[in-house]
């Protein structure tokens, strides 16, 4: 028999923590007394901020809350459950399996409802891996689980607007110019514009133009038939704009297309027709098209490296993503959604302490998404297997302040204002001018004494995000008991 001593000793949330269900405790008004690890990165939102939140506060993208049933009945509660993405675009609606179990008082009232969540999508693929792994089923070559399409993070009203327009566009068949830093999440946006027009159950053909020599992009582009030069296939091949027919064609790094394919291509696309190298017949293609560059267009055309009359039959609805350093809302989302990713791919449980997300949201990313993504997957595999919350980033992985940037967070490149269809300005909590000096013990004291210590006010008077103000306030030890009058500081 186990001594019930050992038992009280027992790691409960290190336990909890290692399971791969979401578990949710509630006390009786619906507010959050607990998340797991899989919770927080199945939400991208950080666990401190589960706790200051209430159930309630999700309704907008719930179809149904097991809580308020569990209230209701009195008991048990199981549904499946339709939610919406939290941090993303609210069409993106997935099914869960929610068993919610209520916690009685000894006068037998509700005290705590404690909720387990399972992705029905996680769920079938799992199964359905099993199966063929066991050789229940042979599916051959194809998975019998439906693939995903990536997951798009937008908790910022700047990329949230994009998106807007790109839905309100989707259904158009004009081209799209998409202006975009490397790694900004261009191929995603052209992703997202496929999926919600009329050509989305046809295939889209990308097409990164810088990844081809030159010598070769037109044979890729176009297609050839057999023996039409040396070393050419000797059943010829498709064209990847001929591939598109029907569907979309996107063309990304369009600043790189050689000057000799560039009006190849603009007759192509005025026409709606190729002609494969080394023959004589022209084809009828039918394609949307959406380009994409992190060069201005208008610069190099004044250069005389992109054609004016590509470039203005491209850009009908230019669209430009802003840099990761502009939209820093979606700072942490990122880093909990690559969180989620890795950990699954690596079939471990981590989180993020507030310290490393507020380290990370203050960094200015010149590197945008890719760079997130490389330091989430660097943090998940080199720290110890064993351990379950990343309290600490290693020295050269990052800097709080933004001083190992290799560039200034005001740097324009690549876009014009007048090449964006949409203003759109930057929305950064955190000023470029800032993030590259380290605040004083001094002079956030002083904010919260102009501000009556509230740090949101704090916050805001030093150009910082609150996140960020709480990282300092632990780095300096400053009490929450501090008195701001008199100019007496007590910590």
């Amino acid at each position: 028999m186990t001594d019930p001593a050992i038992l009280n000793q027992l790691p409960y949330t290190d336990i909890l923590d290692n399971i791969d269900v979401g578990i949710a405790l509630y006390d009786k008004d619906g507010n959050y007394r607990y998340v797991n690890t899989a919770l927080i990165n199945w939400r991208n939102i950080p666990r401190s901020e589960y706790l200051k939140m209430n159930v309630h506060d999700f309704l907008g993208v719930l179809d149904v809350c097991v809580f308020d049933l569990v209230m209701e009945q009195k008991q048990p509660v199981s549904r499946l459950q339709a939610y919406k993405n939290y941090n993303g675009p609210a069409e993106n609606t997935r099914l869960r399996i929610v068993t919610g179990t209520p916690i009685f008082d000894t006068l037998g009232n509700i005290q705590y409802v404690v909720t387990l969540l399972q992705d029905v999508n996680s769920f079938d693929e799992l199964y359905h891996s099993l199966l063929k792994k066991h050789e229940i089923i042979n599916y051959g070559s194809k998975s019998a689980a439906a693939k995903e399409k990536p997951d798009i993070v937008a908790k910022s009203p700047s990329f949230r607007q994009i998106l807007d327009t790109a839905a309100n566009v989707a259904a158009l068949d004009s081209t799209i110019l998409l202006y975009g830093e490397s790694s900004s999440g261009k191929e995603i946006l052209a992703q997202y514009i496929h999926d919600h027009s009329t050509r989305r159950e046809k295939p889209m053909i990308t097409i990164n133009c810088a990844a081809f020599p030159e010598n070769l992009i037109e044979a890729e582009l176009f297609g050839y038939e057999k023996g039409s030069f040396t070393g050419a296939s000797r059943e010829g091949k498709t064209g990847l704009i001929e591939a598109a027919d029907g569907g979309t064609l996107f063309l990304d790094e369009i600043n790189s297309l050689p000057l000799n394919v560039q009006g190849k291509f603009l007759r192509a696309l005025e026409e709606k027709s190729i002609t494969r190298i080394g023959s004589t017949k022209t084809k009828k293609v039918d394609f949307r098209l959406i380009t994409a560059t992190n060069r201005s267009l208008s610069e190099m055309v004044q250069a005389g490296t992109f054609r004016e009359d590509l470039y203005y039959r491209i850009q009908i609805i230019p669209l430009t993503i802003p840099p990761v350093r502009n939209r820093r809302e979606d700072i942490v989302p990122l880093c909990l959604h690559f969180l989620h990713y890795f950990c699954r791919k690596y079939t471990i449980q981590k989180s993020f302490s507030d310290d490393v997300l507020a380290q990370a949201e203050a960094y200015s990313w010149p590197g945008n998404v890719r760079e997130i993504r490389n330091f989430v997957e660097r943090m998940v595999v080199m720290t110890p297997r064993s351990t379950r919350e990343i309290s600490t980033i290693p020295p050269g992985f990052l800097s709080p302040s933004g001083e190992n940037d290799t560039r200034s967070a005001s740097d324009p490149r690549p876009v014009t204002a007048s090449e964006t269809l949409v203003p759109i300005p930057p929305l950064s909590p955190i000023s470029p001018e800032f993030a590259r000096q380290k605040l004083s013990r001094e002079r956030i004291l002083a904010a919260l004494e102009a501000c009556g210590g509230r740090r949101e006010a704090a916050a805001k008077l030093l150009g910082i995000s609150r996140r960020y103000l709480q990282y300092k306030i632990k780095e300096y030890h400053i009490s929450s008991r501090c008195r701001y009058q008199n100019d007496e500081y007590q910590a």
